[in-house]
């Protein structure tokens, strides 16, 4: 009561303390980034550890148990979950929540380091992985070229480095197409009338001052993985690399085996309109905004089509598209809920300035949610904004239980001046409307309080409507007896609800 007696004291104190909410509200809403559902902590990490040519059985012997031997003593670490595969190992780890996943990851890298070396040689390094939310491809690209000898290794050397340049690009990935890749075939017969191995040959090419994905040296079954240093330009660059053999003599890589152009084993397709084409997966940094990645790539598209007329590229997906209709149908629906509300108390009492006292304390309760779920760090979500609309219906009982009992003050009790009836009809449901609100809070805060994985999703849930409650509480006892002050509204018999419910009333 106090704080509606202030209200009607300082009205204009009041309208410019509501301006300011309204500020810091548009502001609040304006910075809030757009995500289609909360950021969610897994708390897991998938370890996978390549060992090519290697059975189930030898995975599980030599990387698998090694795995778990050494991740065991980590801290924080809840479950640990293995699969031995041909040529792969896989170890899930899943710590407890509210585990610091950076400082584990961090250990969990130290600890793979030290089982490696308990490893066969052959084995790769471990590839680890944190699962979180986002881990999804934000976008997909369709691209396509015309005149160009290879398109995946286009794609891999001058479409994929500017996107990973973009701040708010965490990872890009190419499927389909084949990367072109220099063969070298060994001949074993050149080999054994000069004398040299299959590994001296590779390390005399790894050695060569060259560079270029020079692919794999084959011999029979038997295949060998080559690399080297700078660039060369044509085959007959590596025809002349010089191979160490034993007596003085000198031979040339040509000399002992055929070299050419061929493509990688295609280990994906990629169609897109049922032409051949590669596939681009663009995911975002954990930190940056959806609709920022989307910009930012949509500006790399545009300059790449710009300097390349041959290059064609296709958003295929882009979960900013699925964003924005997801918000904009939930916005439509707390706007057409608003819409209702005011038709309604229309209805009812006949007098469009009732409908905008309503209507007016609605939108200053969501601006007023909004500066509070900013202020917790929550996102613009599905989540968060069905939270609203769901805020939007409970947010009316209180402005109208007000609204009708200031009616009331002024028939029943002939109050001729607006604002004695304002105050004494908020004074008549004060402690009705905020043990009604306290009881709603109660139910939801709950929510707002669960954790794991299920606290993760729902707490924003929870939270936001307490906050519409306790706004939609504030708004009730504060902007509408002050609108009803100044708007000076009747409530009219002539309603078109009105005589239908008194007659419902005298039954």
């Amino acid at each position: 009561m106090g704080l509606t007696k202030l209200v009607l004291k300082r009205p204009v104190t009041t309208v410019l303390m509501i301006l300011c909410l309204v500020v810091f509200g548009l502001q609040a809403f304006m910075s809030s980034p757009l995500e289609l559902m909360p950021e969610m902590n897994m708390s897991m990490i998938v370890v996978m550890t390549p060992y090519p040519g290697a059975s189930p059985e030898d995975v599980n012997d030599l990387v698998t148990k090694t795995v778990e031997d050494q991740v065991g003593t980590l801290s924080g670490l809840d479950t640990v979950s293995s699969m031995s595969r041909e040529n792969v190992s896989i170890t899930m780890l899943e710590y407890k929540y509210g585990t610091d996943m950076d400082k584990a990851y961090d250990d969990l890298k130290k600890q793979m380091d030290l089982a490696k070396v308990s490893m066969p040689d052959e084995v790769e390094d471990p590839i680890m992985l944190e699962l979180n939310a986002n881990l999804m491809a934000n976008m997909i690209l369709a691209v396509s070229k015309d005149n160009t000898d290879n398109l995946y290794n286009y794609v891999n050397d001058d479409v994929v480095p500017e996107l990973e340049k973009l701040s708010s690009v965490a990872e890009v990935s190419i499927n389909g197409g084949s990367q072109e890749y220099i063969r070298v075939e060994l001949l074993p017969e050149k080999m054994s009338q000069y004398g040299v191995s299959m590994n001296s040959i590779a390390t005399d090419i790894g050695s060569a001052d060259l560079a270029y994905p020079a692919g794999n040296a084959d011999l029979g079954d038997q295949q060998l993985a080559v690399s080297t240093d700078q660039k060369f330009d044509t085959l007959e660059t590596l025809q002349d690399i010089p191979l160490t053999v034993s007596g003085k003599n000198t031979i040339y890589l040509g000399d002992v085996a055929n070299i050419y152009l061929g493509e990688d084993d295609t280990t994906s397709i990629a169609r897109y309109n049922g032409q051949d084409t590669i596939a681009v997966s663009v995911t975002k940094q954990q930190d940056a905004a959806s609709l920022t990645l989307s910009s930012d790539v949509n500006d790399v598209i545009e300059e790449l089509t710009a300097a390349d007329p041959d290059l064609n590229v296709t958003v295929v997906m882009d979960t900013k598209d699925n964003i924005m209709s997801s918000l904009t149908s939930v916005f439509q629906t707390m706007i057409a809920a608003i819409v209702i509300s005011m038709a309604i108390i229309w209805l009812f009492f006949g007098d469009i300035k009732a409908s905008l006292i309503v209507g007016s304390s609605i939108p200053v309760s969501i601006l007023a949610s909004f500066v509070l779920m900013n202020l917790m760090g929550f996102s613009l979500n599905v989540i968060t904004l069905s939270a609203l609309v769901l805020g939007v219906g409970m947010m009316v009982d209180n402005s109208t239980v007000v609204l009708e009992s200031c009616f009331r003050a002024t028939t029943d009790t002939g109050f001729r001046e607006f604002s004695k009836a304002a105050l004494n009809g908020t004074g008549v449901v004060y402690q009705s409307v905020v043990g009604s609100t306290l009881t709603t809070c109660v139910v939801f805060l709950p929510l707002a309080m669960l954790s794991g994985m299920t606290g993760e999703m729902f707490r924003p849930l929870g939270f936001t409507i307490v906050f519409c409650m306790v706004a939609s509480l504030i708004s009730a006892i504060t902007v509408v007896p002050l609108c009803y002050m100044n708007y000076k509204p009747v409530e009219k018999k002539t309603a078109p609800l009105s005589r239908p419910v008194e007659k419902m009333q005298q039954e």
